[in-house]
């Protein structure tokens, strides 16, 4: 396995473990065979890695039933170019 593909592994894992927490409680106790299950391995001499504290993320819903009424407006997508 190349270093890309052991990379996209240990992500995925860190991202599992963010809304998972079962999982990052089992990789607190046991990482070694945590990251097996994912294909990761650890040299013997080699510390396991720390999983990143998850992030603070804002749930945001918004209200389209009024969008019906925008038909015959204008919609202008503007980006910097």
């Amino acid at each position: 396995m190349d270093a890309i593909e052991q990379d996209w592994r240990f992500a995925e894992l860190v991202a599992l473990s963010w809304i998972e927490p079962d999982l990052s409680d089992r990789y607190a106790q046991n990482p070694s065979q945590v990251l097996a299950e994912f294909g990761l391995h650890i040299d013997g001499g080699s510390s396991t890695p720390d999983l990143p504290p998850a992030p603070e993320l804002a749930l945001v819903i918004e209200d389209f039933t009024g969008a019906a009424s925008a038909r015959g407006s204008v919609l202008c997508f503007c980006g910097k170019g």
